[in-house]
């Protein structure tokens, strides 16, 4: 891809609700100790979100961090916007990019929502490499997404307790073709179609329509239909598969074998977290646990950035690769070159 037509991320934003729970009130709704928390779970505390924060209101709060960090950017500059947060958001069938779009001011762009469960950031970065390279009038694009997944997590269901990580937050990413820095070298996408519908919430959907008789917490929360196959896959499967977007990724962007310098990975385990790290050849310090602020679905891979670039991990030259997976099961990887 030639420099013209290859993107650079200009800029990054990220709002953090200020509330959090601790492993402490988590175990009291769960049933489990904190030791095991963490020990099992990855969990210290997670970020909760307070009655102002919706998963489109962060968004926009993060957008706008995102904009004010893009130096010499107007609003006005902006030709596409694009959710990239979950799927459950503010309202039913809103359409959450025009809202971000409205409120950060960009009235000359188009705006559409991605769906893409714990991988929509990053497929976000394709469809705007994508948009860049096949339509000369895109020069510049705002992804913006928010979470709050943990309203459907039901603490004392035991069949989800891998997702009492769930937490809060917005993130944004603008982007720009031929932006010279923290350029986009390449993307990778895997599927496991097979477990697609091992994974919702039953109540609120066509077949099971909102009214009395879904307000049950066995409907308005995640369910799993085969907890015990669900339990394996998370433990043996997901980790394996992790590796091998991430070795897919870099050798789609010219480094074959090569282990990146960091490592976004979306919030694990520590056990499944170990094996990922190890098999990848990355030192513990080249990669965030997360397990201070929790699961943020999409928006985990720009906290973990946000985080080593913070501590100096990340400095210019580094190869770092953004790595996610989501319920559906879905995983993504993006390399970028960094600086």
């Amino acid at each position: 891809m030639t420099e013209p037509q290859r993107l650079g991320l200009m800029s990054y934003g990220i709002y953090l609700p200020p509330d959090f729970e601790t492993a402490e009130r988590i175990s009291a709704r769960s049933g489990l100790d904190p030791q095991q928390l963490f020990a099992e779970w990855g969990i210290e505390k997670k970020i909760i979100p307070g009655p102002q924060d919706q998963p489109v209101s962060m968004a926009v709060k993060a957008a706008r961090e995102a904009l004010r960090r893009a130096e010499n950017l107007r609003p006005e500059e902006i030709d596409v916007v694009i959710w990239t947060g979950e799927e459950y958001k503010d309202y039913i069938a809103q359409t959450a990019s025009i809202r971000i779009q409205e409120e950060v001011g960009a009235y000359q762009a188009w705006a559409f929502d991605l769906i893409g469960q714990g991988v929509t950031s990053l497929v976000g970065l394709r469809i705007a490499q994508d948009l860049m390279f096949g339509d000369p009038s895109v020069r510049t694009v705002l992804l913006a997404g928010g979470t709050r997944n943990l309203d459907l997590v039901d603490y004392a269901n035991p069949d989800t307790r891998w997702m009492l990580a769930a937490s809060a937050s917005g993130t944004a990413m603008v982007l720009r073709r031929g932006h010279p820095q923290n350029r986009l070298l390449a993307t990778a996408f895997l599927v496991d179609p097979e477990l697609a519908d091992e994974v919702y919430v039953p109540g609120g959907g066509t077949v099971h329509p909102f009214g009395l008789e879904t307000l049950s917490p066995e409907m308005t929360h995640f369910q799993v239909n085969h907890p015990e196959g669900i339990s394996r896959y998370l433990s043996s499967r997901m980790p394996g598969r992790l590796i091998e977007v991430v070795q897919k990724a870099m050798a789609q962007a010219g480094f074959t074998g090569e282990a990146p310098d960091y490592l976004a990975l979306r919030h694990l385990p520590p056990p499944e977290r170990r094996q990922v790290i190890a098999a990848l050849g990355i030192r513990g310090e080249n990669s965030d646990t997360l397990s201070d602020v929790g699961h943020h679905g999409p928006n985990d891979v720009i906290l973990s950035l946000d985080r080593a670039i913070q501590r100096g991990v990340v400095q210019a030259g580094s190869r770092v690769v953004l790595a996610a997976a989501g319920i559906g099961f879905t995983y993504a990887a993006a390399c970028i070159q960094w600086g």
